[in-house]
């Protein structure tokens, strides 16, 4: 498993939410990707350098925040604002070979129905990324031990969302979503207190350490 270490949580105040670049994301994107989309899309950036670099079709956008939306369109060929819980999508089956759920599960009623979907929309070749926040980290774990699990404005805690996960029913949802997972990417806490407590544990801390995880996902074989 490789680890892509990270100081900072996602969506930090120091790296706001609506222009991230995700490059642990962006080096996931399959090259021969024509046709992107990227659900959570916030402003565009990432979906608009993908468009760039690997000269798409085309990149659409999902954005439930309407001024991100609003940036995104003058980035991307398609940019729809609502709730993709909510939304009929217009999408015929196979039409992606690159979905990007990046941060976006977590925040669902039924991320389980929306990952079946997706399946849909996708080339049987096609690729899905996904990142979910990882409920083990020890900040949560520790706040659960004390009897202080409280909600936050960011991070693994963060009061939008509604489902929670670790390592093992990340893997269970993909699996009856009907994805297998080619791939398991990792980001991790890296303060010398966490690269400490993982030398003297000689690495059986690190599970604990993982406060998100990142996967590439392909279509089951029928």
């Amino acid at each position: 498993m490789n680890k892509i270490k990270k100081d900072e949580q996602i969506g930090s105040e120091n790296q706001p939410y609506f222009k991230l670049f995700r490059p642990e994301i962006f080096d996931l994107i399959p090259k021969t990707t024509k046709r992107l989309l990227d659900i959570g899309c916030a402003e565009g950036v990432l979906a608009n350098e993908a468009r760039k670099k690997y000269d798409l079709e085309i990149a659409v956008g999902i954005e439930l925040n309407e001024n991100a939306a609003k940036v995104a369109r003058t980035k991307l060929d398609k940019v729809l604002v609502g709730d993709i819980e909510n939304m009929n999508l217009d999408f015929s089956e196979r039409y992606f070979d690159c979905i990007i759920c990046a941060d976006i599960l977590e925040h669902l009623k039924d991320p389980w129905k929306v990952l079946s979907y997706l399946k849909n929309i996708l080339d049987n070749d096609g690729t899905v990324i996904i990142s979910l926040p990882n409920l083990r980290h020890i900040v949560p774990v520790l706040k659960i031990i004390f009897n202080r699990f409280e909600y936050t404005d960011s991070g693994i805690l963060d009061r939008t969302h509604l489902r929670f996960f670790t390592l093992h029913t990340m893997k269970k949802m993909i699996d009856e979503c009907g994805f297998r997972i080619e791939s398991i990417n990792s980001n991790k806490s890296i303060s010398y207190k966490f690269r400490l407590i993982n030398f003297l544990s000689f690495g059986l801390f690190t599970p604990f350490s993982i406060y998100q995880y990142i996967f590439l996902l392909k279509k089951k074989e029928k």
